[in-house]
């Protein structure tokens, strides 16, 4: 649990061989680099423009392989002198070019397929035409219409009322069910047609460009459709061919996206007309593997530099392998700050913890474990995502088991002694016989973790020596909640002088609250006067109520004792201020004569406090302390908001209830559907394995978004704000291959 550290240096190259160190540099992977403004030149969008290229490539070429991608895909590993050498001699541009050649071309050819596809639906009912359409539109006495009719029965009833007319009409195809006719008119009647024909459903059909018979059109589409056809199938194998290629391109790619980032980088770079400045980061303990790479360069010199005022490092986490997969959880919300330090540890055991009641199935529980472990072996075992998973996976079998889920009631309904045994064994309560204990464990979760929050503050405090805000700020939360927490809920088994221990600490972490809540160096004795007087008052009061034993009463003087101190502590401010003046006499000698009578026994010393109040505000000690002691009366009533924090771990019951109820549901169906004649073991089976794979895949889900929220909005708050940057080493990017 730590932040490593890291030491700023700047390394000065000349500028003819930057490259060539970057180069390095990126092979290492041990420098954060701080670059300037953003600017990118001509070769950068050269890059873009050529890996956008090979990438769409290898997605295309890729496919026609059938390359597993995404959750079960794997990357082609190969040793790093294999890629070198590959990706300095493989040129990928005239596989590319051939490529995006053949895309073009069968474009082409898919247009002009489409094409002759829809001129040959156009022409098939007009083959049996013997004429050349082109032929009957030049005629000089008759017009010529062509078209089709919607069936047989228009196709009848317009030839009627043709009939009386100087026209013919002629019919030529009918296989569709839709008439496709010539009608030939005279000039003088072709309105008198056409307007027949526009009131009918007809649909004309302009053949005047054709100038030879539908039929040799027909045969010469076919004809060059055969030829589309054939070239096609030439650019299919011409494309597969190319598939044996995917691996060098993927090389390609890879290169082309490490000189890429490169390339981006050097342009940001500090350069003068012969030196380039390499300003970043290093982890301490690398920074003799930086030295000996600048060294070996032999044209590079390596210092180290003091960060700039206000300047703050990039924050790389340390943790030990267990904790490692966790780190996702600092990364997704914010790195810490330099001066904090980093929660990862601290989260992960209630991150699983929270995870596994949240699923609380064993049976599920060995099922993540298992995928989880398998995925982390095909992806490595530095996936985080999948790393925590495991963790959780595992601390779900132990919670499932404490509440007797296994794949719901499976073990019940299967009926089996040994199961049932075993499953007996290990059950401490049944959630949905008796929900109280999971209820319990939620909320006690949700108080420690809460707790715990404050108690890592204190000690972050302490660490940075702000012990003002450790001792005055945060302790007194922490005593004060402890203490009515176990006043009310072990108050009966708490020996009276523990009871009497408890009240007062709780007293006087109010005092404590509403005192110290805002706090400054210049008014702390007056503050500590004011603490010691609310406190003394409420244990007084505490006493009179009966909460505490009648020897408490004694409290009185040392009220009074610290109403005389704050009394000339008050005339010495006065005095020091040199603000006399009618009211503070009169003030005064009102608050001293009830102090007075209370010593004297007359009234009681909450009476005489009251009387010397006001004489104490007006005293310069005591007025910045107005808006102080509101804020902490304001703070105090805040304090309602832990009841809401405890009470949103009930979501930690709720999902871990819902995945037991839906897995029962699943069980129920799956043997109700048993007794379906034949099919019915099939039928179970089938809904016993997609309805728990479904349980599974939306509880894990949930589980982990509620825990996430756990402990981004009820435990970061408590002591971490982080904010720093991350430290990104310069390194090598690979998108398709795994290099070792």
């Amino acid at each position: 649990m730590a932040i490593d550290k890291v030491v700023k240096v700047l390394i000065a190259v000349h500028r003819e061989n930057s490259d060539f160190l970057l180069r390095e540099l990126q092979r290492q992977g041990v420098l954060h680099i701080v670059t300037t403004e953003e600017k990118e030149g001509g070769s950068v969008a050269e890059l873009d423009r050529r890996f956008s290229q090979v990438v769409e490539a290898i997605e295309q070429l890729g496919s026609r392989r059938k390359e597993k991608t995404g959750l079960f895909g794997s990357k082609p590993s190969m040793p790093r002198s294999e890629f070198e050498t590959l990706a300095s001699q493989y040129d990928s541009t005239v596989h590319v070019a051939t490529l995006a050649q053949l895309n073009r071309r069968r474009a082409e050819l898919d247009a002009r397929s489409k094409t002759i596809g829809v001129e040959r639906a156009r022409l098939l009912p007009w083959q049996s035409f013997k004429h050349r359409p082109a032929d009957f539109y030049a005629l000089e006495t008759v017009s010529v219409v062509l078209g089709r009719f919607a069936d047989q029965v228009e196709f009848c009833r317009v030839r009627e009322l043709l009939s009386g007319l100087p026209a013919g009409i002629e019919l030529i195809d009918d296989e569709a069910g839709a008439p496709s006719v010539v009608i030939v008119v005279t000039k003088e009647h072709a309105v008198e047609v056409n307007a027949i024909l526009a009131g009918a459903r007809f649909e004309p059909v302009d053949l005047r460009g054709l100038d030879e018979t539908p039929a040799q059109v027909l045969r010469r589409l076919e004809s060059e459709a055969e030829a589309i056809r054939s070239e096609q199938q030439s650019i299919e194998e011409r494309v597969d061919a190319l598939c044996c290629e995917v691996l060098n391109l993927k090389v390609a790619a890879d290169a082309l996206a490490s000189e890429r980032v490169r390339q981006t980088t050097l342009a940001r770079l500090e350069q003068t007309r012969t030196v380039t400045l390499i300003s970043g980061w290093v982890r301490q303990r690398e920074y003799a593997k930086l030295s000996e790479l600048v060294e070996r360069t032999g044209f590079a010199v390596l210092i180290t530099v003091e960060p700039a005022k206000g300047e703050e490092p990039p924050v790389a986490l340390v943790n030990r392998r267990l904790f490692r997969p966790f780190e996702l959880v600092v990364e997704m919300f914010s790195m810490p700050s330099p001066r904090e330090i980093d929660p990862t540890m601290l989260l992960a055991p209630f991150f699983a913890l929270f995870f596994g009641f949240c699923l609380t199935d064993a049976g599920y529980g060995v099922v993540v474990a298992i995928l989880a472990w398998l995925l982390l072996r095909r992806f490595g075992n530095d996936n985080k995502l999948l790393g925590m998973i495991l963790v959780g996976g595992i601390v779900t079998v132990f919670a499932g088991a404490i509440v007797g889920g296994w794949f719901g009631d499976l073990p019940d309904r299967l009926g089996l002694a040994p199961l049932l045994h075993f499953k007996n064994r290990l059950m401490l309560f049944d959630p949905i016989k008796n929900p109280m204990p999971f209820f319990i464990i939620s909320v006690g979760l949700g108080y420690f973790h809460m707790m715990y929050g404050i108690l890592i503050e204190i000690a972050d405090c302490l660490r940075v020596r702000q012990f003002g805000d450790a001792l005055l700020g945060q302790l007194p939360w922490f005593v004060g909640l402890n203490s009515l927490v176990a006043l009310v809920a072990f108050g009966r088994q708490v020996p009276t002088w523990g009871s009497n221990v408890l009240l007062i600490a709780a007293l006087a972490s109010v005092a404590a609250v509403v005192v110290f809540t805002r706090r400054s160096h210049e008014t702390m004795t007056a503050q500590t006067f004011w603490f010691g007087l609310i406190a003394a008052v409420l244990v007084y009061l505490g006493a009179k109520l009966g909460w505490l034993p009648r020897a408490f009463g004694h409290m009185r003087w040392v009220v009074l004792a610290v109403l005389l101190a704050m009394y000339f502590h008050s005339v010495a401010s006065i005095v020091r201020a040199g603000r006399f003046g009618v009211l503070p006499v009169v003030l005064g000698v009102f608050g001293l004569a009830g102090v007075g009578l209370s010593l004297a026994g007359v009234t009681s010393p909450v009476l005489g406090g009251l009387a010397s109040i006001p004489f104490l505000f007006v005293a310069p000690a005591n007025r910045a302390l107005v808006k102080k002691f509101l804020w902490g009366g304001y703070a105090l009533y805040s304090a309602t908001s832990y009841i809401g924090v405890v009470l949103s771990y009930i979501r930690i019951m709720a999902l871990g209830m819902v995945t037991g109820g839906i897995a029962m549901a699943i069980n129920t169906i799956a043997w109700m559907v048993l007794s379906v004649p034949v099919l019915g073991i099939v039928l179970a089976l089938v809904v016993l394995a997609g309805g728990h794979a479904y349980n599974i895949a939306v509880n894990v889900l949930g589980a982990f978004v509620h825990t996430l929220r756990l402990n981004y909005v009820e435990f970061f708050p408590r002591f971490y704000t982080g904010g720093g940057e991350p430290f990104t080493p310069f390194r090598e990017e690979y998108h398709f291959v795994s290099v070792h």
